[in-house]
């Protein structure tokens, strides 16, 4: 998993796995350990919505709500 992503991952990329897989469950803290080291920081998703004054369109993009 992490030579398919070290190459690739930067900034504000969200990693998604499946939880249904055996590697995933083995490889998670080699993942996070990785990322760490490459100077990313890991955050839940809650913290990267927007609440206040912001929708999330059907394509999951977050849009400011426009007051009139």
């Amino acid at each position: 998993m992490w030579d398919r992503l070290k190459d690739e991952i930067k900034k504000g990329d969200i990693i998604l796995t499946h939880n249904g897989t055996k590697n995933t469950a083995n490889s998670l803290d080699m993942l996070l350990k990785n990322i760490k080291e490459k100077g990313l920081e890991i955050v839940p998703i809650s913290e990267l919505i927007y609440f206040d004054n912001y929708e999330i369109d059907v394509n999951g993009t977050q849009k400011q709500i426009k007051n009139n």
